[in-house]
């Protein structure tokens, strides 16, 4: 069998949309499976459209989420592409360019030759006469588009044209799909399609076409959203009569609504994700099974990616559309928090904190970090739960404090007594710290969560926070005293909150 090698070909015209993730995620896995190449092709032919600095976006989303890529855009493509690059690394490879805008003469030679076939020709009509062509056929309810006036008119090459691929009307077409199927169109549809603009640019159909032959692109993992135009592709293969990759028209990404996911129903965009804490390697997972599965009546939902590589193949893809669900996502996320390594926990987390502008100690970070883990769904919680540890003025929750159980004054009396018991353990371990607060409820007449809920916003200024103990504890005696006396001096002059009588 000849070598897998599949393409990711994004626009950079902007962030990563997470449809287009899965799409290319599969595209990543069937190369791994058979051991062959993913190339990145950057697809930059719509000028209008190019962000400055999208392809910078597009490698740095592709590194977070681990889809290492064997060949693309070299250094030197990099440097003289008009796309925003900013970056001091290139990937080359044996099939450059990469980058479209510098490969226009493939494409200009590619469009004379099908000229030369006689199956392409010029045609200079100008839009206002395109417009009122389309404006005619509308009037008289037919189907718009190019009538053909120039198929039979020899234009000449010396002025201003585009290039015009001939659509057969009355010819079927078969395409063997691995998701789809086969189809059959008994007649195509589609109008004379432009493949080379009047300055120079292929459309994406020309493009596509030569890219994937000139890189031997041997599977193409597309949305099935480009069906409807695949036939303009299968006749440029036929006319260049060369073999056709094996196209894989995959179902759309659905949100809950079983409408095709948008930003209505939530994150979108792979920055998104990362922005939101979310582990690149749950969002891959959940995303092989919006669409997939391996078909062993097996209910696996956590897969390594060792066992994505070895597992996928076409044969799983569904073919209707499914549900990206953000609820297993954040289950997901979950557990691949849980089962991150103490090492590798810490170094996912520290750029979240270093955000908020958190000065770690390194000591404190360390050791308070297995204990927020266990409850985490997302990074972004850890410097909330942690922020305490490192700032030097609390700003305390004191309503949540005072309740119908505990007023002003026992309030008081509890800190004051909390004072006294740690202060007098000579060694301050999370044992010792328990057994000392827990037997003060019962000194007061007390039930146990009422002190609790003290002795934590005192401390740590918040109602939730990391287990309390472990939280003193990390904390350490001198400042944990020295946050209970802060908060007592706070209570003389703390007014609570009036109750408001709804009476009338």
């Amino acid at each position: 069998m000849k070598e897998v090698r599949t393409r990711f070909a994004p626009s950079p015209t902007g962030f990563i949309h997470v449809g287009g993730v899965r799409t290319n995620f599969y595209a990543w896995l069937i190369a791994k499976h058979f051991a062959g190449k993913f190339l990145l092709r950057i697809e930059d032919t719509d000028r209008e459209r190019l962000v400055p600095g999208a392809i910078k976006a597009i490698l740095e989303d592709l590194k977070w989420l681990g889809i290492d890529i064997d060949e693309g855009p070299s250094m030197a493509e990099l440097e003289k592409s008009d796309t925003g690059w900013v970056g001091d690394e290139g990937i080359g490879g044996a099939c450059g360019p990469y980058i479209q805008s510098l490969r226009l003469p493939h494409y200009k030679e590619a469009a004379e030759e099908l000229i030369k076939k006689g199956v392409a020709y010029r045609c200079d009509c100008s839009s206002e006469m395109l417009i009122k062509e389309r404006a005619d056929q509308m009037a008289r309810k037919e189907m718009p588009g190019y009538s053909g006036y120039c198929r039979h008119r020899n234009v000449s090459s010396d002025s201003k044209h585009v290039i015009r691929l001939m659509i057969p009307q009355n010819e079927s077409l078969t395409l063997e799909d691995p998701v789809k199927g086969k189809i059959v169109w008994e007649r195509i549809s589609l109008r004379d399609t432009v493949l080379l603009k009047s300055d120079g640019f292929p459309t994406y159909h020309l493009a596509v076409v030569v890219d994937d032959h000139d890189m031997k692109i041997s599977h193409v993992m597309r949305g099935e959203e480009w069906l409807a135009t695949a036939p303009i592709h299968v006749l440029l293969y036929k006319a260049f009569g060369w073999e056709m990759p094996i196209f894989c028209h995959l179902p759309s990404v659905l949100g809950q609504d079983g409408k095709k996911l948008s930003k209505r129903h939530g994150a979108t965009h792979v920055r998104s994700f990362k922005d939101s804490g979310y582990l690149p390697e749950a969002l891959l997972n959940l995303l092989l099974l919006v669409g997939w599965n391996p078909g062993d009546g097996e209910e696996q939902e956590i897969f390594t990616r060792e066992e994505m590589i070895k597992r996928f193949d076409l044969k799983g893809i569904n073919n209707a559309g499914a549900v990206f669900s953000y609820e297993k996502l954040n289950w997901m996320n979950g557990m691949y928090i849980r089962a991150l390594t103490p090492e590798a926990f810490a170094e996912k987390v520290r750029p979240y904190c270093e955000v908020k502008n958190l000065k770690l100690d390194e000591v404190k970070f360390n050791a308070i970090l297995p204990h927020i883990k266990e409850r985490m769904k997302f990074l972004t919680e850890a410097p909330d739960l942690i922020d305490f540890l490192f700032v030097e003025n609390l700003n305390r929750d004191m309503d949540a404090m005072i309740g119908k159980d505990v007023d002003v004054s026992k309030a008081s009396n509890i800190i004051d007594l909390v004072v006294e018991a740690l202060s007098s353990l000579s060694d301050f371990t999370v044992a010792n710290i328990d057994a000392a607060i827990r037997a003060i409820p019962e000194k007061i007449g007390l039930k146990i969560g009422p002190v609790f809920v003290v002795v934590r916003i005192a401390v740590t200024g918040k109602k939730v926070t990391p287990p309390l103990f472990e939280s003193i504890s990390v904390l350490g005696k001198e400042v944990t005293i020295q946050r209970l006396k802060e908060c007592k001096d706070l209570l003389q002059s703390y007014q609570p909150k009036a109750v408001v009588n709804s009476g009338h």
